[in-house]
């Protein structure tokens, strides 16, 4: 790597505990973009409990959990690397079994 500048100097970068922040789950993701951000809000969508389709609802809402908004250039290092971490992870999974991973 060539640094243009003589002030600059490479700074390393560490994750903190990440076991001190929540873990939310969600089942449902709205991605929409504005200018030069995305904007990313996560949803769940519980089922609902009816056993006979006469009592089904029309529409059934998500419950909007968490939004985040990233900048384009974010967005896209972010879109490669979740790309890339999803196919390691299919590249682990046994033959025919879609929810066992070999470690």
């Amino acid at each position: 790597m060539s640094n243009n500048n003589e002030n600059e100097m490479p700074i390393l970068l560490s994750w903190g505990d990440t076991s001190r922040i929540p873990t939310v789950y969600a089942n449902q993701l709205l991605i929409t973009h504005a200018g030069n951000e995305f904007y990313l809000v996560f949803g769940e969508l519980f089922p609902p409990l009816v056993t006979d389709r006469e009592n089904l609802p029309e529409a059934i809402e998500i419950t909007p959990i968490l939004k985040v908004a990233i900048t384009r250039d974010n967005m896209l290092s972010f879109a490669q690397l979740i790309e890339e971490n999803v196919n390691n992870f299919l590249k682990k999974l046994k033959p025919n079994e879609n929810d066992e991973i070999e470690e």
